[in-house]
Protein backbone atom coordinates (compact mmCIF):
# COMPACT_ATOMS: atom_id res chain seq x y z
CA UNK A 1 0.00 0.00 0.00
CA UNK A 2 1.10 3.92 -0.50
CA UNK A 3 2.75 5.44 2.84
CA UNK A 4 1.78 8.61 3.57
CA UNK A 5 4.41 11.34 4.25
CA UNK A 6 6.11 11.73 7.73
CA UNK A 7 7.47 15.24 8.60
CA UNK A 8 8.43 14.22 12.35
CA UNK A 9 8.71 11.10 13.27
CA UNK A 10 8.10 11.22 17.11
CA UNK A 11 9.11 7.57 18.56
CA UNK A 12 8.50 3.70 18.18
CA UNK A 13 6.48 1.82 19.54
CA UNK A 14 7.15 -2.37 20.26
CA UNK A 15 4.44 -4.47 21.84
CA UNK A 16 5.40 -7.57 23.68
CA UNK A 17 4.31 -10.87 21.33
CA UNK A 18 0.41 -10.55 21.55
CA UNK A 19 -1.16 -13.97 21.42
CA UNK A 20 -2.87 -15.42 18.49
CA UNK A 21 -6.55 -15.59 20.42
CA UNK A 22 -6.99 -19.18 18.86
CA UNK A 23 -4.74 -17.79 15.67
CA UNK A 24 -1.59 -19.39 14.19
CA UNK A 25 1.27 -17.30 15.04
CA UNK A 26 1.74 -14.25 17.56
CA UNK A 27 1.44 -10.30 16.42
CA UNK A 28 3.68 -8.07 16.96
CA UNK A 29 3.11 -4.44 16.30
CA UNK A 30 5.20 -1.31 15.63
CA UNK A 31 3.79 2.31 16.15
CA UNK A 32 4.74 5.31 14.90
CA UNK A 33 3.40 9.04 14.86
CA UNK A 34 4.28 11.81 13.15
CA UNK A 35 2.96 15.30 12.52
CA UNK A 36 2.48 18.04 9.65
CA UNK A 37 3.70 20.54 12.02
CA UNK A 38 6.76 22.72 10.62
CA UNK A 39 9.99 20.60 11.31
CA UNK A 40 12.79 22.43 13.49
CA UNK A 41 16.13 21.48 12.20
CA UNK A 42 17.85 21.84 15.50
CA UNK A 43 15.25 19.86 17.00
CA UNK A 44 13.60 17.08 14.88
CA UNK A 45 10.47 18.53 15.99
CA UNK A 46 7.31 20.05 15.19
CA UNK A 47 6.91 23.65 15.99
CA UNK A 48 3.17 25.61 16.26
CA UNK A 49 1.52 29.21 17.17
CA UNK A 50 -0.79 29.01 19.81
CA UNK A 51 -4.42 27.74 19.01
CA UNK A 52 -3.49 26.60 15.26
CA UNK A 53 -4.48 23.25 13.62
CA UNK A 54 -2.01 20.75 13.32
CA UNK A 55 -2.05 17.15 11.78
CA UNK A 56 -1.39 13.87 13.55
CA UNK A 57 -1.14 10.62 11.72
CA UNK A 58 -0.74 7.31 13.30
CA UNK A 59 1.26 4.16 11.65
CA UNK A 60 0.41 0.48 13.48
CA UNK A 61 2.05 -1.99 11.95
CA UNK A 62 1.60 -5.84 12.81
CA UNK A 63 4.55 -7.51 11.88
CA UNK A 64 4.12 -10.14 13.57
CA UNK A 65 3.13 -13.65 12.33
CA UNK A 66 -0.37 -13.60 14.01
CA UNK A 67 -3.33 -11.52 13.75
CA UNK A 68 -4.97 -8.98 16.72
CA UNK A 69 -7.79 -8.88 17.42
CA UNK A 70 -10.51 -6.14 19.05
CA UNK A 71 -7.76 -3.73 18.19
CA UNK A 72 -9.06 0.02 19.45
CA UNK A 73 -6.63 3.17 19.53
CA UNK A 74 -7.32 6.67 21.69
CA UNK A 75 -5.36 9.03 21.27
CA UNK A 76 -4.43 10.87 24.95
CA UNK A 77 -3.93 15.01 23.73
CA UNK A 78 -1.60 17.16 25.74
CA UNK A 79 -3.54 19.37 28.03
CA UNK A 80 -5.31 22.12 26.25
CA UNK A 81 -5.08 20.28 23.03
CA UNK A 82 -8.72 19.85 21.33
CA UNK A 83 -9.55 17.32 18.60
CA UNK A 84 -10.95 18.86 15.59
CA UNK A 85 -12.15 16.20 12.78
CA UNK A 86 -11.04 12.83 11.09
CA UNK A 87 -8.36 13.45 7.96
CA UNK A 88 -8.11 10.07 6.40
CA UNK A 89 -8.07 6.09 7.56
CA UNK A 90 -6.44 3.88 5.36
CA UNK A 91 -4.32 0.46 5.31
CA UNK A 92 -5.73 -3.40 5.38
CA UNK A 93 -7.06 -3.44 9.01
CA UNK A 94 -10.41 -5.14 8.99
CA UNK A 95 -13.10 -3.23 10.96
CA UNK A 96 -15.15 -5.17 13.04
CA UNK A 97 -16.72 -2.86 15.84
CA UNK A 98 -17.91 0.83 14.45
CA UNK A 99 -16.30 3.47 17.39
CA UNK A 100 -15.56 6.95 15.78
CA UNK A 101 -14.26 10.40 17.69
CA UNK A 102 -16.72 12.39 18.90
CA UNK A 103 -16.16 15.81 20.40
CA UNK A 104 -13.05 18.11 20.95
CA UNK A 105 -12.49 14.99 23.38
CA UNK A 106 -9.30 12.16 23.37
CA UNK A 107 -10.17 10.43 20.03
CA UNK A 108 -10.96 7.19 19.76
CA UNK A 109 -11.46 4.54 17.05
CA UNK A 110 -11.74 0.66 17.13
CA UNK A 111 -12.93 -2.11 16.51
CA UNK A 112 -10.37 -4.04 14.05
CA UNK A 113 -8.51 -7.08 13.35
CA UNK A 114 -5.26 -6.05 12.24
CA UNK A 115 -3.93 -9.27 9.81
CA UNK A 116 -0.20 -10.35 10.45
CA UNK A 117 1.85 -9.72 6.95
CA UNK A 118 1.72 -11.87 4.12
CA UNK A 119 3.87 -12.20 0.90
CA UNK A 120 6.12 -9.35 2.36
CA UNK A 121 3.42 -6.75 2.30
CA UNK A 122 3.06 -4.34 5.23
CA UNK A 123 -0.33 -4.95 7.56
CA UNK A 124 -0.74 -1.95 8.78
CA UNK A 125 -3.55 0.94 10.09
CA UNK A 126 -3.19 4.20 9.56
CA UNK A 127 -5.82 7.18 11.32
CA UNK A 128 -4.88 10.53 10.56
CA UNK A 129 -6.53 13.59 12.26
CA UNK A 130 -6.09 17.12 13.13
CA UNK A 131 -6.12 18.92 16.47
CA UNK A 132 -6.06 22.31 17.37
CA UNK A 133 -3.28 23.25 19.62
CA UNK A 134 -2.96 24.85 23.14
CA UNK A 135 -2.69 28.69 23.38
CA UNK A 136 -0.52 28.49 26.17
CA UNK A 137 3.45 27.81 24.56
CA UNK A 138 5.51 24.92 25.72
CA UNK A 139 6.60 21.60 24.98
CA UNK A 140 3.44 18.82 24.99
CA UNK A 141 3.71 15.18 24.56
CA UNK A 142 1.30 13.25 22.63
CA UNK A 143 0.33 9.83 23.55
CA UNK A 144 -1.94 6.65 22.88
CA UNK A 145 -3.31 4.21 24.30
CA UNK A 146 -3.73 0.86 22.39
CA UNK A 147 -5.63 -2.59 23.46
CA UNK A 148 -6.76 -5.64 21.53
CA UNK A 149 -8.63 -8.95 22.88
CA UNK A 150 -5.49 -10.42 22.84
CA UNK A 151 -2.86 -7.37 23.61
CA UNK A 152 0.05 -7.57 25.61
CA UNK A 153 2.48 -4.75 27.42
CA UNK A 154 2.68 -1.94 24.97
CA UNK A 155 5.34 0.36 25.42
CA UNK A 156 5.54 3.87 23.48
CA UNK A 157 7.63 6.87 22.73
CA UNK A 158 5.33 10.14 23.09
CA UNK A 159 5.23 12.93 19.79
CA UNK A 160 6.36 15.75 21.35
CA UNK A 161 5.12 19.01 19.95
CA UNK A 162 6.20 22.50 20.67
CA UNK A 163 3.80 25.44 21.07
CA UNK A 164 6.12 28.38 20.55
CA UNK A 165 5.72 32.34 21.97
CA UNK A 166 4.50 33.48 18.70
CA UNK A 167 1.65 35.84 17.59
CA UNK A 168 -1.80 33.81 16.34
CA UNK A 169 -3.71 35.36 15.10
CA UNK A 170 -7.66 34.78 13.99
CA UNK A 171 -10.18 36.88 11.76
CA UNK A 172 -13.99 36.99 11.66
CA UNK A 173 -15.97 39.80 9.74
CA UNK A 174 -19.84 40.00 10.27
CA UNK A 175 -22.64 42.12 8.62
CA UNK A 176 -24.08 43.83 11.22
CA UNK A 177 -27.95 43.15 9.93
CA UNK A 178 -29.07 40.29 7.67
CA UNK A 179 -30.91 42.09 5.45
CA UNK A 180 -30.32 44.79 3.25
CA UNK A 181 -32.37 46.65 0.18
CA UNK A 182 -30.94 47.49 -3.17
CA UNK A 183 -29.90 51.03 -3.10
CA UNK A 184 -28.96 51.14 0.58
CA UNK A 185 -26.37 50.59 3.19
CA UNK A 186 -25.02 47.85 4.89
CA UNK A 187 -22.49 47.92 8.33
CA UNK A 188 -19.91 45.39 8.79
CA UNK A 189 -17.58 44.68 11.26
CA UNK A 190 -14.11 42.93 10.99
CA UNK A 191 -12.58 41.17 14.32
CA UNK A 192 -8.92 40.38 14.75
CA UNK A 193 -7.69 38.30 17.49
CA UNK A 194 -4.32 37.84 18.76
CA UNK A 195 -4.59 34.47 20.83
CA UNK A 196 -0.71 33.85 20.72
CA UNK A 197 1.76 35.35 23.20
CA UNK A 198 3.72 37.78 21.55
CA UNK A 199 2.66 41.11 19.47
CA UNK A 200 1.42 40.72 15.92
CA UNK A 201 3.28 43.63 14.40
CA UNK A 202 2.43 45.44 11.14
CA UNK A 203 -1.35 43.98 11.10
CA UNK A 204 -3.33 45.79 8.10
CA UNK A 205 -6.81 44.09 7.51
CA UNK A 206 -8.93 44.27 3.67
CA UNK A 207 -12.35 43.18 2.01
CA UNK A 208 -12.58 42.15 -1.15
CA UNK A 209 -16.30 43.78 -1.87
CA UNK A 210 -19.12 41.75 -3.60
CA UNK A 211 -20.01 43.51 -7.18
CA UNK A 212 -22.03 46.83 -6.86
CA UNK A 213 -21.00 47.23 -3.23
CA UNK A 214 -18.55 50.07 -2.45
CA UNK A 215 -17.33 51.32 0.22
CA UNK A 216 -18.68 54.36 1.93
CA UNK A 217 -17.02 55.38 5.15
CA UNK A 218 -14.89 54.05 8.33
CA UNK A 219 -17.01 54.36 11.50
CA UNK A 220 -14.88 53.12 14.56
CA UNK A 221 -12.08 51.24 15.73
CA UNK A 222 -11.87 49.07 19.27
CA UNK A 223 -9.94 47.06 21.03
CA UNK A 224 -6.19 47.49 22.74
CA UNK A 225 -4.31 47.58 19.32
CA UNK A 226 -1.73 50.11 18.98
CA UNK A 227 -1.66 51.99 15.33
CA UNK A 228 1.38 52.43 13.93
CA UNK A 229 0.84 53.55 10.09
CA UNK A 230 -2.27 55.46 8.97
CA UNK A 231 -3.13 53.98 5.85
CA UNK A 232 -7.17 54.26 5.23
CA UNK A 233 -10.01 53.40 2.28
CA UNK A 234 -10.48 55.94 -0.57
CA UNK A 235 -14.35 56.62 -0.81
CA UNK A 236 -15.81 53.96 -3.59
CA UNK A 237 -13.39 51.49 -2.88
CA UNK A 238 -13.83 48.26 -4.22
CA UNK A 239 -10.94 46.93 -1.79
CA UNK A 240 -10.48 48.82 1.17
CA UNK A 241 -7.42 48.67 2.98
CA UNK A 242 -6.68 49.76 6.55
CA UNK A 243 -3.21 49.43 8.46
CA UNK A 244 -1.11 49.28 10.20
CA UNK A 245 -1.63 48.21 13.90
CA UNK A 246 0.64 46.08 16.29
CA UNK A 247 -1.92 44.10 18.02
CA UNK A 248 -0.73 42.30 21.49
CA UNK A 249 -0.65 38.63 22.68
CA UNK A 250 -3.11 37.48 25.01
CA UNK A 251 -2.90 38.02 28.61
CA UNK A 252 -4.73 36.42 31.42
CA UNK A 253 -6.40 34.04 28.51
CA UNK A 254 -7.77 37.36 26.98
CA UNK A 255 -6.47 38.06 23.41
CA UNK A 256 -5.22 41.39 21.86
CA UNK A 257 -7.89 42.78 19.47
CA UNK A 258 -8.37 45.04 16.77
CA UNK A 259 -11.80 45.80 15.81
CA UNK A 260 -12.96 47.96 12.31
CA UNK A 261 -16.65 48.92 11.68
CA UNK A 262 -17.68 50.24 8.38
CA UNK A 263 -20.49 50.76 5.62
CA UNK A 264 -20.44 50.11 2.25
CA UNK A 265 -23.13 51.27 -0.57
CA UNK A 266 -25.47 49.27 -2.33
CA UNK A 267 -25.96 50.16 -5.65
CA UNK A 268 -29.40 50.11 -6.82
CA UNK A 269 -28.49 47.94 -10.22
CA UNK A 270 -27.59 44.78 -7.99
CA UNK A 271 -29.71 42.01 -8.40
CA UNK A 272 -31.63 40.43 -5.19
CA UNK A 273 -29.50 37.70 -3.90
CA UNK A 274 -26.73 36.44 -1.19
CA UNK A 275 -23.41 38.38 -1.36
CA UNK A 276 -20.38 37.18 0.96
CA UNK A 277 -16.93 38.62 0.42
CA UNK A 278 -13.37 38.03 1.53
CA UNK A 279 -10.94 38.98 4.26
CA UNK A 280 -7.38 39.40 4.04
CA UNK A 281 -5.10 39.76 7.25
CA UNK A 282 -1.67 40.72 6.62
CA UNK A 283 1.20 41.22 9.21
CA UNK A 284 5.41 40.77 9.68
CA UNK A 285 6.83 37.81 8.54
CA UNK A 286 6.36 35.81 11.81
CA UNK A 287 2.62 35.81 11.01
CA UNK A 288 1.06 34.16 8.07
CA UNK A 289 -1.21 35.80 5.50
CA UNK A 290 -4.77 34.78 6.18
CA UNK A 291 -7.61 34.88 3.05
CA UNK A 292 -11.08 33.80 4.25
CA UNK A 293 -13.84 33.96 1.49
CA UNK A 294 -17.30 33.67 2.58
CA UNK A 295 -17.82 35.87 5.09
CA UNK A 296 -20.41 37.90 6.05
CA UNK A 297 -23.05 36.26 4.07
CA UNK A 298 -25.56 39.55 3.54
CA UNK A 299 -29.21 38.81 1.84
CA UNK A 300 -29.80 42.13 -0.82
CA UNK A 301 -33.34 42.59 -1.88
CA UNK A 302 -37.24 42.45 -0.50
CA UNK A 303 -38.21 39.35 -0.33
CA UNK A 304 -35.02 37.38 -0.62
CA UNK A 305 -35.43 34.05 0.79
CA UNK A 306 -32.97 33.20 3.43
CA UNK A 307 -32.88 29.74 4.22
CA UNK A 308 -30.96 29.56 7.32
CA UNK A 309 -31.51 32.88 9.52
CA UNK A 310 -29.17 33.66 13.17
CA UNK A 311 -30.55 35.09 16.20
CA UNK A 312 -28.69 36.25 19.30
CA UNK A 313 -29.37 37.94 22.38
CA UNK A 314 -28.69 38.58 26.02
CA UNK A 315 -31.18 36.73 28.99
CA UNK A 316 -30.94 40.13 30.72
CA UNK A 317 -31.03 43.84 29.30
CA UNK A 318 -28.39 45.16 32.06
CA UNK A 319 -25.06 43.75 33.06
CA UNK A 320 -22.67 45.61 35.77
CA UNK A 321 -18.78 45.88 34.74
CA UNK A 322 -16.78 42.76 35.90
CA UNK A 323 -20.00 40.74 35.58
CA UNK A 324 -21.15 38.11 33.80
CA UNK A 325 -23.47 38.23 30.54
CA UNK A 326 -25.49 35.10 29.67
CA UNK A 327 -26.35 35.07 25.13
CA UNK A 328 -28.24 32.92 23.63
CA UNK A 329 -27.22 32.55 19.72
CA UNK A 330 -30.32 30.86 17.50
CA UNK A 331 -29.61 29.13 14.35
CA UNK A 332 -33.12 27.81 12.21
CA UNK A 333 -33.04 25.96 8.88
CA UNK A 334 -36.23 25.78 7.31
CA UNK A 335 -35.22 24.21 4.31
CA UNK A 336 -35.91 20.99 2.97
CA UNK A 337 -32.41 19.93 3.11
CA UNK A 338 -30.07 19.34 6.08
CA UNK A 339 -27.15 22.12 6.53
CA UNK A 340 -23.91 20.66 6.65
CA UNK A 341 -20.88 21.68 8.15
CA UNK A 342 -21.97 24.53 9.85
CA UNK A 343 -19.57 27.26 11.96
CA UNK A 344 -21.20 29.38 13.92
CA UNK A 345 -18.77 32.99 15.06
CA UNK A 346 -19.84 35.44 17.88
CA UNK A 347 -18.15 39.26 17.22
CA UNK A 348 -18.41 39.74 20.73
CA UNK A 349 -18.81 43.93 21.62
CA UNK A 350 -15.77 45.40 22.91
CA UNK A 351 -14.97 44.99 26.73
CA UNK A 352 -16.48 41.82 26.82
CA UNK A 353 -14.79 38.55 26.12
CA UNK A 354 -16.26 34.91 26.18
CA UNK A 355 -15.90 32.24 29.45
CA UNK A 356 -17.57 29.66 28.86
CA UNK A 357 -20.37 27.24 26.98
CA UNK A 358 -23.62 26.50 28.96
CA UNK A 359 -25.12 24.13 26.62
CA UNK A 360 -25.67 23.56 22.59
CA UNK A 361 -28.09 21.62 21.60
CA UNK A 362 -30.22 20.79 18.07
CA UNK A 363 -34.12 20.26 18.55
CA UNK A 364 -33.55 20.13 22.08
CA UNK A 365 -31.03 17.29 22.17
CA UNK A 366 -27.89 17.81 23.38
CA UNK A 367 -24.78 18.00 20.58
CA UNK A 368 -21.27 18.31 20.57
CA UNK A 369 -18.16 21.32 19.16
CA UNK A 370 -15.38 20.05 17.63
CA UNK A 371 -14.36 23.71 17.50
CA UNK A 372 -13.87 24.80 21.33
CA UNK A 373 -13.48 28.80 21.95
CA UNK A 374 -11.04 29.87 24.69
CA UNK A 375 -11.96 31.27 27.51
CA UNK A 376 -11.33 35.08 26.87
CA UNK A 377 -11.75 35.18 23.21
CA UNK A 378 -13.35 38.12 21.60
CA UNK A 379 -14.63 35.64 18.72
CA UNK A 380 -15.46 32.35 20.07
CA UNK A 381 -16.36 29.74 17.30
CA UNK A 382 -18.39 26.96 17.38
CA UNK A 383 -18.90 23.99 14.97
CA UNK A 384 -18.88 21.99 12.93
CA UNK A 385 -22.42 21.17 13.29
CA UNK A 386 -25.15 19.49 10.64
CA UNK A 387 -28.85 21.42 11.27
CA UNK A 388 -31.50 19.15 10.06
CA UNK A 389 -34.07 19.61 7.62
CA UNK A 390 -36.60 22.02 8.92
CA UNK A 391 -39.34 22.44 6.54
CA UNK A 392 -42.55 24.90 7.61
CA UNK A 393 -41.46 24.04 11.86
CA UNK A 394 -37.98 25.00 11.12
CA UNK A 395 -34.95 22.62 12.82
CA UNK A 396 -33.15 24.77 15.42
CA UNK A 397 -29.46 24.74 16.82
CA UNK A 398 -29.64 26.65 19.97
CA UNK A 399 -25.73 27.48 21.55
CA UNK A 400 -26.07 29.51 25.34
CA UNK A 401 -22.87 31.04 26.54
CA UNK A 402 -21.49 33.49 29.23
CA UNK A 403 -19.29 36.19 28.41
CA UNK A 404 -17.25 38.61 30.97
CA UNK A 405 -17.66 42.43 31.10
CA UNK A 406 -14.25 43.96 31.55
CA UNK A 407 -13.75 45.89 34.73
CA UNK A 408 -12.76 49.40 32.98
CA UNK A 409 -16.04 48.79 30.32
CA UNK A 410 -17.67 51.71 28.79
CA UNK A 411 -21.29 52.39 29.98
CA UNK A 412 -23.87 52.39 27.78
CA UNK A 413 -25.14 49.92 25.32
CA UNK A 414 -22.89 47.16 23.64
CA UNK A 415 -24.19 45.50 20.32
CA UNK A 416 -23.19 42.15 19.60
CA UNK A 417 -23.01 40.40 16.12
CA UNK A 418 -23.20 36.76 15.08
CA UNK A 419 -22.47 35.14 11.58
CA UNK A 420 -22.26 31.75 10.25
CA UNK A 421 -20.53 29.59 7.26
CA UNK A 422 -22.20 26.30 5.63
CA UNK A 423 -20.62 23.76 2.64
CA UNK A 424 -24.18 24.05 1.49
CA UNK A 425 -26.02 26.32 2.98
CA UNK A 426 -26.82 30.44 2.72
CA UNK A 427 -26.40 31.52 6.19
CA UNK A 428 -27.37 35.27 7.39
CA UNK A 429 -25.71 36.86 10.03
CA UNK A 430 -27.62 38.74 13.14
CA UNK A 431 -27.29 41.10 16.02
CA UNK A 432 -29.29 41.39 18.80
CA UNK A 433 -32.38 43.54 18.39
CA UNK A 434 -31.82 44.81 22.36
CA UNK A 435 -28.12 45.61 23.18
CA UNK A 436 -27.03 44.83 26.59
CA UNK A 437 -26.59 47.70 28.36
CA UNK A 438 -23.26 48.29 30.97
CA UNK A 439 -23.60 49.54 34.59
CA UNK A 440 -21.12 50.42 36.69
CA UNK A 441 -22.44 48.17 39.42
Amino acid sequence: MRTLPRLALAGILLAAPLGGCGATGTAHLVVTQSTDAALNSADHLGHMAPATFAGITISIKNIGTGPIRGLTVTDLLPAGFHFYQVTTVTGNAIRTGTQDPSGPANPTWGLWTLPAPTSGKDSELVLSFKVQVATKPGSYDNTLRISGVNSGAIDQSPLTLIVEPRPSLTVATAAATGQVVTGGTATYVITVANVGSAVAKGVAASVSLPGGFLYLSTTGFEGNSARVEYVDPTGSSLLPVWGTWNVPGAVNGAPGVLRITFQVRILPGVQPGIYDMTTAITASADVPVQVLGGQAPLAVGKGTSVPISMQVGATSLYAARGGPVMYVITVENDSIDAAQSVAVTDSLPSDLTFANTNSITINGAPVGSNLVPAPGSATPQWGPFTIPAGGFSGSILVITFTARVSGSAALGPHPNVVSGSSSNAQITGGSDATPVTITAG
